[in-house]
């Protein structure tokens, strides 16, 4: 458990640059991989050597050197003393010189706070799932208000009703039962075990709190005797973890789903006008949609939910409002624009966890108007459609960008389905002919086209000689009554032929 609290060593520098707006500190040296920021510190010439991996403020005048840390902060008209007496693993960022060191102090230690806040959330559910498999049952972090802040998703655990509708709803279930399980949970200490009733099977529990103030509990499903002999031990070593978790984090995820699904789902269902009262995309922002693989055991609805809310989490840190939602079986979130190899590293980091078996991800262009999300749903759901009709490996994220052609005849595909001449056409009977005198005309006319009528670059795709390739051209005129000099005929029977990709 003690390698969980590493996982609260702080943020990279970049993105509390980022969460404080860029209107405070300006980069002027960012090395890569950016530094993890734990806190922030003003120094002060006699002070003492601040923590490594502390901000430093340096409150020196000129002339003094800035203190040994990951990133420092320095006036303006000290960047290029700061620039030579730092090594090049510090980050260094400058400040107004009209400043004041305690504001600057506050806006980072804000947020600091809020940023720590939101990836607490995340590693909680981490911490769930090492709890969960350590320990041998499904579990769940709440705080002191019953409101679940984390649960684990392990396959095969046991899981019942109460707690699938405590983790959707995101608070456990008002019932006389549990309101004496809570009672005993708050007046006893240690580890506790609670004997299933008419609702709940048992329950194995702790609380956390600080000093005599409750900040939570820890709930495992099963009683004792089905759990890890260590279960007890597993649980007070816990205890410290959890309660850094619950201090940092804000309840982000147990707050508001509601509303941003609701919101979300406007958006990408389109309302007149094209927007929604009070909402503005607030930058380049791109509808990312993820279609998970199944997998023996996995419990789709609870890990959709999970999903949504660590994409919310990653879109607030950046945009404010985090919009994610799971609807109709798949994740839709607006995340923050990005160069493909930052936003695809990003996607798997957050979902790796949380969907082990992968699936599918579309990623929309960027945008920055509202108006454009309901299109950029129909892109991203066609898109994955596709990927997954031509057997698309899960682990895969493709860019609606790179398949317009192919999005394009989708949509074609979808308008012209319920007109006859195209459904019946000249091509349905060739196909139709393939198939019951194990002919190959439908893949010469297709590797004709693809070749833009060149015989031998059409019989090379084939593998077979020109003159081969001419008679069955030939053959297939005379049996079909093709017409090959007709523009509108070869228009027509090639979108037919490709068309047929699409049903």
């Amino acid at each position: 458990m003690s390698s969980m609290i590493e996982s609260f060593r702080g943020i990279p520098v970049d993105e509390l640059i980022a969460a404080l707006g860029g209107a405070a500190l300006h980069p002027v040296r960012l090395p890569e991989p950016a530094p993890v920021v734990r806190g922030v510190v003003i120094h002060a010439p006699g002070d003492p050597v601040p923590e490594p991996d502390l901000l430093a403020l340096c409150a020196a005048p000129d002339g003094m050197p800035p203190p040994a840390s990951i990133a420092v902060v320095v006036r303006a008209g000290q960047i290029a003393a700061a620039l030579e007496r730092v090594p090049p693993t510090t980050a260094v960022f400058s400040a107004p010189d009209a400043a004041r060191w305690s504001d600057l102090y506050d806006r980072v230690r804000w947020a600091l706070r809020d940023s720590l806040g939101q990836l607490a959330v995340h590693d909680a559910f981490q911490l769930a799932d090492a709890l969960a498999t350590a320990l041998g049952g499904a579990v769940s972090i709440e705080d002191a208000n019953r409101r679940v802040v984390a649960f684990s998703t392990i396959p095969g655990q046991s899981i019942d009703d109460v707690r699938r509708q405590g983790i959707l709803d995101r608070t456990v279930p008002d019932h006389v039962e549990r309101e004496q399980w809570y009672a005993r949970l708050w007046r006893e200490t240690g580890v506790l075990e609670f004997t299933g009733g008419t609702e709940s099977t048992s329950r194995t529990a702790v609380a956390i709190r600080s000093g005599a103030e409750p900040l939570g509990s820890i709930w495992v499903v099963g009683a004792r005797e089905s759990l890890s002999p260590d279960a007890d031990e597993i649980l007070r070593r816990a205890v410290g973890v959890v309660a850094i978790c619950l201090a940092h984090q804000d309840h982000f995820a147990s707050r508001g789903r509601e509303a941003r699904g609701q919101i979300l789902r406007q958006l990408l269902g389109g309302v007149p006008g094209g927007t929604v009262p009070g909402y503005a995309l607030p930058g380049a922002t791109v509808l990312v949609a993820f279609a998970r693989a199944e997998r023996a055991g996995d419990d789709r609805e609870l890990l959709d939910t999970r999903l949504s809310d660590v994409f919310s989490l990653h879109a607030q840190r950046f945009q404010g409002l985090g919009l994610a939602a799971a609807i109709d079986g798949r994740v839709y979130a607006l995340l923050p624009a990005a160069t493909r190899a930052r936003l695809g590293a990003q996607l798997w980091a957050m979902i790796a966890r949380i969907a082990p078996a992968g699936g599918l991800l579309a990623v929309g262009p960027a945008l920055d108007e509202v108006a454009a999300l309901p299109q950029a749903r129909q892109q991203v759901d066609r898109l994955l459609a596709l990927r997954a009709r031509s057997g698309a490996a899960a682990g895969d994220i493709a860019y609606v960008e790179d398949e317009r052609d192919a999005l394009l005849l989708a949509e074609v595909a979808e308008a012209v389905r319920e007109v006859p001449a195209m459904r019946s056409g000249v091509a349905c009977k060739i196909a139709s002919y393939d198939r019951e005198h194990g002919t190959a005309y439908v893949p010469t006319l297709r590797a004709w086209f693809e070749a833009g009528g060149d015989v031998a670059a059409a019989a090379d795709r084939l593998h077979v000689h020109a003159n081969t390739f001419r008679y069955r051209m030939t053959r297939a005129g005379t049996l079909f009554g093709l017409r090959p000099d007709s523009a509108d005929e070869r228009l027509l029977l090639h979108l037919q032929l490709r068309l047929a990709d699409f049903d």
